[in-house]
């Protein structure tokens, strides 16, 4: 049977109001207490609390079935800054912390040389039930010759509603790999602890802070000066 383009037409509206009710409502930031700001959105009750400096929202990753939210907060001291990303999901009325993880990194500069640096590409896996975390890190060794490491790490959806280291192989000690993990780990012990509110104080108990954050230690091989500090999403 061929439909009218008057029918059509009165269709579309119905077709167009199930799509939109069936779609996540946009998430926002919003000022919060002093230097905080809340990650919330329609109908949320418990928002997120996280440091204000430098957040912003990034585009949002879908894993699981789910649409999580992620938020870039900035962390400094002592001249050194990071970047982390807050990977958040909203459900029923609250907003609840799933993961977070160091996202771009750069320390002291170092007279002549240059500052070491971390940089991190964000995205899902084809299957859409993990969040992939390719990094690079470099070192300056001297104004011409830096040291590199590359690697993806992997945060596997585990329902109902978590997101759960899923490394490929085990870093090997030494590594910067090895050292973004242990990170990840106190990272993750603060999200089961406090999935509400991120505050520089917790932050803080937990080693989480930016200057604890080194990259100090070697590894190979040996590469010219790469290109400048970025985040890519």
């Amino acid at each position: 049977m061929k439909l009218s383009r008057r029918v059509l037409l009165l269709a579309a509206p119905a077709v167009l109001s199930r799509t939109a009710h069936a779609s996540p409502a946009p998430m926002r930031l919003e000022p919060a207490t002093e230097g905080m700001v809340a990650l919330t959105g329609p109908g949320i009750r418990q928002a997120l609390l996280l440091p204000g400096r430098g957040a912003r929202l990034l585009p949002a990753l879908r894993c699981g079935g789910e649409l999580l939210s992620v938020v870039n907060i900035a962390l400094e001291e002592a001249g050194a800054v990071l970047d982390c990303a807050v990977v958040a999901l909203a459900l029923d009325d609250q907003v609840a912390l799933l993961a977070l993880e160091p996202l771009a990194w750069r320390g002291a500069a170092k007279p002549g040389i240059g500052a070491a640096r971390l940089t991190t590409r964000l995205s899902t896996t084809s299957d859409r039930n993990h969040v992939q975390w390719q990094r690079e890190v470099a070192v300056p060794e001297s104004p011409t010759l830096w040291r590199r490491e590359a690697w993806t790490d992997y945060l596997a959806w585990t329902p109902p509603y978590r997101l759960a280291d899923a490394p490929v192989r085990a870093a090997l000690p030494e590594t910067h790999q090895h050292r973004v993990a242990q990170w990840r780990q106190r990272a993750a012990a603060l999200a089961v602890s406090a999935p509400h509110a991120l505050t520089p104080e917790l932050l803080a108990r937990a080693g989480l802070q930016a200057a604890s954050f080194s990259l100090a230690v070697n590894a190979t091989p040996l590469i010219r000066q790469p290109s400048g500090p970025r985040i890519i999403v």
